[in-house]
C-alpha cells in the first residue's frame, strides 16, 4: 500500500512473525484491551507470546494513527460494541486494558462508569492538553482518579496528573511505560551497519519523521561544518512546502529519504552517528503547571533510535522540567546543546559518540515493549489482588 510519496507500506511482511497462534499459559490471564494501541500496535503480540488471551473492545478511530480491530496479526477477539456488555460477561475477563490515547477517552470512561465487577487499569499518552481542548478533560480526570490502576507515560506526567486528581481517592497502584513502545523483533531482525561517516569523514545525522524546532539558518551553520541531515519523511505534506528552504540553503548536506519500516530500522539509521529528538525551548522554570505537552511528552522516534543504537540530539533546556531530557539522561544516551555552535564539537568528538552509542546498545531492549510485559503482568496481577481483597 502507497501511503504518500515517501511511504510505502507491506503489511503481510511487517505482520508475518505475529501470526502463530500460541497455546495459553497455565495461570493466563484474559485481558480486555479498550479503546484503542496507537504506533506501534503489533505489540500486543508480546501478551499472547507470554501465554495470554486477548479480547478487543475498540473505539472510533480519531486520528490516523489510532489503530483498532480487527488487526492484521495476533488472536484477538473482536467485541462488537452494539452488546459488548453481554459479552464481556460471557468472557468474564481477568482485567480491562484500556488505552492509549484521546480517541479512546470515551469508550474507556463509559466502560469505567458501567461498574460490571472487573478491575479497570487505565494507561494514557497523548496528550492531556488535547483532551481539554476537544472537552474531553473530565472524562480524563475521572479516569485516573477511579481506575483500579494508573498506567503513566513517565513520572513527569504522574506528578502533573496528580496536581488535579482528588487527594482522597489516589491509590497506590501506579506503573510508569511508555505506551507505545515497538514489539522486540524491530530490534532483532537485522544487523548494525557501517556508519557514512566511516567512508567520506563527514558527520551523518537523521531526523526520523517531522524536523522539529531546527532552524534553516542552523542547518546552514551544519553543513559550513560538513554535518548532514538525513530526514525521513513520511508524512502526507507537498516535500517542496517542508524541504524547499532547507535545500535551497544546504543541498549538498541535507537528504530526503523514503520512509523506513520498522524492518529496516536497524539497519538503515544505525549507519548515521546520530538522531534528532524534538529541537524544543522550555519556558517551564521548573513549574509544573507551566508545563506543556513538549515538556512531559516522549517522542515515538526514541525507540526508533534506540533500536538503531545511535546517540539522541536535544536541546539541554537546564532548569526546566523537560521529561525527554530526564529519560534519556537516565541511560546516558544523549547529546545536549543550547546553541548550535555548542552541538558541532561534540559532534565532532569520536571518543564521546562512541562512549554514548555504547550506552544506546547497552540499553536499547529497555525500550522495546517485551522487555517490560514479565512487570506488567506482574502489575496486573497486584491490581487483580487489591480489587479483590476490596470487595
Amino acid at each position: 500500500m502507497r501511503a504518500t510519496n515517501y511511504k510505502t507500506i507491506d503489511e503481510p511482511k511487517i505482520y508475518e512473525p505475529y501470526r502463530k497462534e500460541i497455546p495459553c499459559c497455565k495461570d493466563s490471564l484474559k485481558i480486555l484491551l479498550v479503546g484503542e494501541l496507537a504506533y506501534n500496535s503489533e505489540r500486543i503480540y508480546a501478551f499472547e507470546e507470554a501465554g495470554h488471551r486477548l479480547y478487543g473492545l475498540w473505539s472510533k478511530p480519531r486520528f490516523c494513527f489510532s489503530t483498532v480491530g480487527p488487526l492484521p496479526f495476533g488472536h484477538i477477539e473482536d467485541i462488537p460494541y452494539n452488546c459488548w456488555k453481554n459479552r464481556v460477561k460471557e468472557i468474564k475477563p481477568d482485567i480491562i486494558y484500556a488505552q492509549l490515547s484521546t480517541g479512546a477517552i470515551d469508550i474507556a470512561h463509559e466502560v469505567l462508569k458501567s461498574n460490571i465487577g472487573i478491575p479497570f487499569v487505565w494507561h494514557f499518552k497523548e496528550g492531556p492538553h488535547e483532551a481539554l481542548k476537544i472537552g474531553l478533560w473530565s472524562k480524563l480526570i475521572d479516569l485516573y482518579t477511579y481506575a483500579d490502576g494508573k498506567i503513566y507515560l513517565n513520572k513527569e506526567i504522574k506528578d502533573w496528573f496528580e496536581l488535579f486528581v482528588p487527594q482522597h481517592i489516589k491509590t497506590t497502584q501506579t506503573y510508569v511505560l511508555d505506551g507505545d513502545l515497538p514489539k522486540a523483533n524491530c530490534f532483532l531482525n537485522s544487523k548494525f551497519s557501517k556508519k557514512l561517516s566511516a567512508s567520506d569523514g563527514a558527520v551523518h545525522t537523521v531526523v526520523v519523521g517531522r524536523m522539529i524546532g531546527l532552524s534553516p539558518n542552523e542547518l546552514k551553520i551544519l553543513a559550513d561544518h560538513n554535518i548532514h541531515i538525513h530526514v525521513y519523511n513520511e508524512n502526507h505534506i507537498s516535500e517542496e512546502m517542508i524541504t524547499c528552504k532547507y535545500r535551497k540553503i544546504a543541498s549538498n548536506h541535507f537528504h530526503v529519504h523514503n520512509h523506513c519500516s520498522q524492518l529496516q530500522w536497524v539497519t538503515e539509521f544505525s549507519q548515521y552517528d546520530a538522531g534528532w529528538l524534538h529541537s524544543i525551548d522550555s519556558n517551564n522554570e521548573q513549574s509544573l503547571l507551566r508545563a506543556i505537552w513538549s515538556d512531559l511528552n516522549l517522542p515515538a522516534r526514541i525507540n526508533t533510535l534506540a533500536a538503531a543504537g545511535i546517540p539522541m540530539i536535544q536541546k539541554l533546556n537546564m532548569n526546566h522540567i523537560m521529561a525527554m531530557k530526564n529519560y534519556i539522561e537516565k541511560y546516558k544516551m544523549g547529546i545536549y546543546y543550547n546553541t548550535i555552535s555548542e552541538l558541532i564539537p561534540q559532534l565532532k568528538d569520536k571518543k564521546l559518540m562512541e562512549c554514548i552509542e555504547k550506552n544506546v546498545k547497552k540499553h536499547r531492549m529497555e525500550f522495546t515493549f517485551d522487555h517490560h510485559v514479565p512487570s506488567l503482568i506482574h502489575f496486573f496481577r497486584e491490581v487483580i489482588s487489591s480489587f479483590k481483597h476490596n470487595l
